[in-house]
């Protein structure tokens, strides 16, 4: 029989190798609403720790970690849409805010106002994509992780993840080419 503390423990260690990533892409799975980000990682990490001894694999430990969070928050969007709720979205300014003023700005004022304003659109173009798409890209592009994996993750056909890239790439494309045009347009200062 294994120690119980002992596996706690090990968890542990293993967690907080992967907390940084989980929670980033918790945040960007949850639109960046911080307290829905919070809950998904817990329930992700409860799920976790229940199933830990299954592991057999350290070094696949970030995947399998991924798999469960993508997967506990596709399920959360199933339910919510089997619910019918209507769910409002509270962002939390002040600590998008703060991020951006923590940001160090390019050399001249008009580079740092396109520059933010191309940010902005890209964030807002990414929270606006389906949820297959969203949670699709965040984990291709944005973790980068193999389309095979990403397969694996969300339980797939890796064509059908192909597809999904395509379709959001293609749709966060035209919003930002739409926008860098009318940046482009406008004199700024």
């Amino acid at each position: 029989m294994k120690d119980p503390k002992h596996g706690q423990r090990a968890f542990e260690e293993f967690l907080g190798e992967h907390l940084d990533a989980l929670y980033r892409t918790a945040l960007r799975l949850c639109s960046g609403r911080e307290a829905d980000a919070e809950d998904l990682l817990q329930d992700a990490t409860l799920k976790a720790f229940q199933r830990f001894d299954q592991l057999r694999d350290l070094q696949a430990g970030r995947a399998w970690m991924l798999t469960i969070l993508t997967r506990t928050h596709l399920n959360n969007v199933r339910s919510s849409r089997r619910r019918a709720e209507t769910l409002l979205t509270d962002y939390d300014d002040h600590a998008f805010e703060q991020a951006i003023a923590e940001w160090r700005p390019l050399p001249t004022p008009e580079d740092v106002v396109l520059s933010q304003m191309q940010r902005d659109n890209l964030i807002a173009a990414v929270d606006n994509l389906e949820p297959e798409l969203r949670t699709t890209i965040i984990l291709a592009d944005l973790e980068e992780l193999p389309q095979r994996e990403v397969a694996t993750m969300l339980s797939i056909p890796e064509g059908t993840v192909a597809s999904r890239l395509f379709r959001a790439r293609r749709k966060l494309r035209a919003v930002l080419d739409g926008s860098a045009g009318s940046v482009r347009g406008r004199r700024v200062g």
